[in-house]
C-alpha cells in the first residue's frame, strides 16, 4: 500500500530553506513597494550607513550586545531615525524621543498594535491573555477583569502569602549552602526562578509549587529554559527576520517557532487544570486573588474555558520570569560591588522590625534605588515593537536635523509602519545618564532627583522598565513587592561574591545572560553564596 502524503505537521522547515524562498518573494514585494505611494515621512529620516542588501541593519543589531548599536546610532543621528529591515522589508522607525514614545504608549496605544511578528510570539510564549489582546474594548474588558486582584490594596493583602512563599525557598537555599564549607558557586537564576514561581503560585493562584521543587514547577522551569535557548540561537534570529517579512510563516511547523510554546503548553495541559479543579469552590467565598477572579468570571460566563487557561499561563509565566531575571541581575551586580551590598545590608539591619508592605514602598530608599538601577541596566523587555494601524503624526520633543539644515519636528506614518522603541538603549544613553553602564544605585538618591533630560520620560522611575500608559505592566506592584521581600531576606541571610564570570546579554523573550563559551548551558549568572 502506498504511504500517505505528509501533512504540514509532518514537515520541519529549516530556516536556511525558508531564506532561499524568502529572497524570491522579497523581489516581488520590493517591486510592489517601489510602485506604491505614501505620505509617510519616515523615508526622509536619516539612517545609519552599512546596511546589507539582504539583512539591512538587523543582523548588526542581533550580533551586538542588546542596545549597543542603537546607542551608537543615536549618538550620530539623534533620537529618531530609521534602519533598513531584513529581506527588503519596509524601513523600521527607531523612536527614542520622549514625546514620540509618550504619544504612542499613552495617547494612541490602541492604534499601535503588536506587530504580526510579536503578537503570535506573545501567544506562543505566554498565552492569548492580557498581553496578547488587541483593540481598546477587548483590552479594557480583560484589564477590568484582572486589575482588582493586582491593585495596591490587594497586593498588600497578599503580604503574608508572599513572605511565606519566599521563606520556603530561602530555607531550601540555606540548606544547600550549609552543605558546603565556605562559599557555594551556583547559577543564581536556578534559585530565583524557583522562588518567584513559588511566590506567584501562592499569592495569585493558591497553588503550592513546594519552593519551586515540585514536579510541575520543574517542568515549567525546564520548558522555559529550552524555549529561551532555542530563541537565542542564530536560527531564532533568522526565523524572526523571516516572520517580519512573511508573517504567514507563523502557521508553518518551523522548529525554532514551535519551541517557543513549550512552557505555555506545559502549564495549560498540566498545572492549570489542577488549579481550576482544586479551587472551584472559591467562587462561593468571594476571595480576591487572581485565580478566584478568573474562576468567578468563568462561572458568570464572562470568559470561556479556553480564555481561563490562556490567562493562567500568561500570568504564571510573566508573573515570575522577569522578576527571576531582575533578582539575578541584582545579585550578580551586588557580588561585583561589595560596597553597594554592604550599604544595602546596613540599611536593612538598621530597620528595627520586619518591613511591612508600606515600609517596602517608602521607607527603604537604598533598596528601592538598587531595584531602579537594576531595571535601568537590565530591563526585562529590552525592545518594544509596535505597528501602526492608522495614519498618524508622531510629535517629537527633539527635532531631527536633516541634510541641508532642515528640521523635522514630527513624523508622519502610514498603516503598517513598524516602530521600534529601544528601551535598553534609552536606559543607557550618555546624554541621559552619567557613567551609563555602571551599576550605581546611589544615583537615584540625589537630592535634586533625576536630570531634566531623564525627567522628560514618563513611566515608573522615568524609565520604560514596566512600559507606560494603559498597557503598562499590570502586575508591577506585585513584581516590585515580591522583589523587595526576597532581596531583603537574601541580603540579611547571605553574602554574595563575584565569580569573575564573563557574561554576555542576549534577547530571548526577555533579556537573558549567558556565560561566554558556555552558551550551550543556557542562561547563567554564576555567583558565590555563603551564609552570614
Amino acid at each position: 500500500m502506498a504511504s500517505a502524503l505528509p501533512t504540514l505537521k509532518d514537515i520541519q522547515l529549516e530556516p536556511q530553506l525558508l531564506a532561499t524562498i524568502a529572497l524570491g518573494l522579497a523581489v516581488v514585494c520590493l517591486a510592489w513597494t517601489l510602485l506604491s505611494r505614501s505620505k509617510s515621512t519616515v523615508s526622509k529620516l536619516p539612517k545609519p550607513p552599512g546596511a546589507s542588501w539582504i539583512w539591512g541593519h538587523e543582523k548588526t543589531v542581533f550580533m551586538n550586545e542588546p542596545g549597543r548599536v542603537f546607542r551608537e546610532w543615536t549618538g550620530a543621528l539623534g533620537l529618531t531615525y530609521r534602519i533598513k529591515a531584513a529581506f527588503r522589508a519596509p524601513d523600521v522607525l527607531i523612536l527614542s524621543d520622549p514625546d514620540g514614545i509618550s504619544h504612542i504608549l499613552q495617547k494612541r496605544i490602541y492604534d499601535y498594535h503588536h506587530s504580526k511578528v510579536v503578537r503570535p510570539r506573545v501567544a506562543r510564549l505566554l498565552g492569548e491573555g492580557l498581553g496578547w489582546v488587541e483593540g481598546e474594548d477587548e483590552h479594557k474588558r480583560m484589564k477590568k477583569l484582572v486589575n482588582p486582584s493586582l491593585s495596591a490594596e490587594n497586593v498588600k493583602a497578599m503580604s503574608q502569602e508572599v513572605h511565606d512563599a519566599a521563606s520556603r525557598a530561602l530555607d531550601d537555599l540555606t540548606a544547600d549552602v550549609s552543605k558546603h564549607e565556605g562559599t557555594l558557586r551556583m547559577n543564581i537564576l536556578d534559585w530565583t526562578g524557583k522562588v518567584t514561581l513559588n511566590v506567584i503560585g501562592r499569592a495569585a493562584f493558591q497553588h503550592d509549587f513546594e519552593g519551586g521543587n515540585s514536579d510541575d514547577a520543574l517542568q515549567i522551569l525546564n520548558a522555559r529554559k529550552k524555549a529561551v535557548s532555542a530563541i537565542a540561537r542564530y536560527a531564532g534570529f533568522l526565523t524572526l527576520m523571516l516572520l517580519r517579512r512573511f508573517p504567514i510563516l507563523n502557521d508553518l511547523p518551523i522548529a525554532a517557532i514551535q519551541a517557543q510554546g513549550t512552557a505555555k503548553v506545559t502549564i495549560q495541559n498540566g498545572v492549570a487544570h489542577e488549579m481550576v479543579r482544586r479551587n472551584q469552590d472559591v467562587v462561593k467565598h468571594g476571595q480576591k486573588d487572581l485565580l478566584s477572579r478568573l474562576l468567578t468570571a468563568h462561572a458568570a460566563g464572562e470568559i470561556s474555558k479556553a480564555e481561563l487557561y490562556e490567562q493562567i499561563s500568561t500570568f504564571v509565566i510573566s508573573g515570575h520570569e522577569t522578576t527571576t531575571q531582575t533578582l539575578g541581575y541584582t545579585l550578580f551586580e551586588l557580588a561585583r560591588h561589595p560596597d553597594a551590598q554592604a550599604r544595602l545590608r546596613a540599611e536593612l539591619a538598621a530597620f528595627a522590625r520586619e518591613p511591612t508592605y508600606d515600609d517596602f514602598a517608602s521607607r527603604l530608599p537604598y533598596l528601592d534605588a538598587v531595584l531602579r538601577e537594576t531595571l535601568r541596566l537590565y530591563p526585562g523587555l529590552p525592545y518594544m515593537e509596535r505597528i501602526a494601524t492608522k495614519p498618524d503624526v508622531i510629535p517629537l520633543a527633539h527635532a531631527v536635523r536633516l541634510p541641508g539644515g532642515q528640521e523635522m519636528r514630527e513624523v508622519v506614518v502610514e498603516p503598517g509602519q513598524t516602530v521600534l522603541i529601544p528601551i535598553i538603549a534609552i536606559h543607557r544613553l550618555e546624554r541621559l545618564w552619567a557613567d551609563p553602564d555602571a551599576f550605581r544605585p546611589a544615583r537615584w538618591l540625589a537630592s535634586a532627583g533625576v536630570s531634566p533630560a531623564v525627567a522628560e520620560y514618563s513611566g515608573w522611575a522615568n524609565t520604560l522598565a514596566f512600559s507606560d500608559g494603559p498597557r503598562s505592566c499590570i502586575g508591577m506592584r506585585l513584581a516590585i513587592f515580591q522583589y523587595k521581600v526576597i532581596m531583603a531576606a537574601l541580603i540579611q541571610r547571605f553574602a554574595f561574591e563575584d565569580t569573575g564570570a564573563d557574561i554576555s546579554l542576549k534577547i530571548s523573550s526577555s533579556l537573558q545572560p549567558w556565560v561566554r563559551g558556555q552558551e550551550g548551558a543556557g542562561p547563567q549568572l554564576p555567583v558565590g553564596v555563603r551564609l552570614l
